[in-house]
């Protein structure tokens, strides 16, 4: 079980957010930095004091679910206790919150979220990286999303220049 990739569900996120389950301190760091960039082994052994069971502890309350290598859910476990409803801002249009380049990701919030999450210690290294996914948590709507987005564009361009900015672009369907 723990050889598969595991991303948090929403429940998961709203957790992060409302902190409404009494998890371990190992069990909320992992649940902070994990997404499907590494099977769930690997997020155990790199967060310090985390076991299988702080792991199994989140699979079971719903708060983080296996998927394939395409980012689809594989199978969605009952949890074991009702989760804390996600208490989300609704999600203004894209043309509602213009980006400071004059364009926003195609991308809706949901992929905006996996895309961001995943890729952040991939683009920006491990600290930065780290950093970035603490940000992305905190994002309450789409227009927030959107604009760490076109931050993660510019920091790509800074750290690793030109042509990796454009591939995030183009991840991320800016033109």
């Amino acid at each position: 079980m723990l050889d598969l990739l595991y991303s948090k569900t929403e429940a998961g996120r709203a957790e992060i957010r409302a902190r409404t389950l009494p998890l371990s301190r190992t069990a909320r760091n992992l649940l902070l930095v994990l997404d499907a960039s590494k099977p769930g082994s690997e997020w155990v052994r790199l967060v310090a004091g985390a076991t299988e069971a702080d792991f199994e502890t989140l699979r079971q309350h719903g708060l983080i679910a296996a998927q394939n290598a395409a980012g689809q859910p594989i199978a969605a476990p009952p949890p074991v206790a009702a989760p804390a409803p996600a208490v989300t801002a609704p999600a203004p249009q894209a043309d509602a919150a213009p980006a400071a380049a004059g364009h926003s990701p195609l991308l809706d919030r949901a992929a905006l979220y996996t895309y961001l999450s995943g890729a952040a210690t991939k683009l920006l290294g491990p600290f930065k990286g780290y950093a970035f996914a603490l940000e992305v948590e905190r994002a309450d709507s789409l227009a927030a999303l959107q604009g760490l987005a076109l931050q993660l564009v510019e920091r790509v361009q800074k750290a690793k220049g030109e042509d990796a900015a454009q591939a995030v672009r183009d991840a991320l369907g800016l033109r």
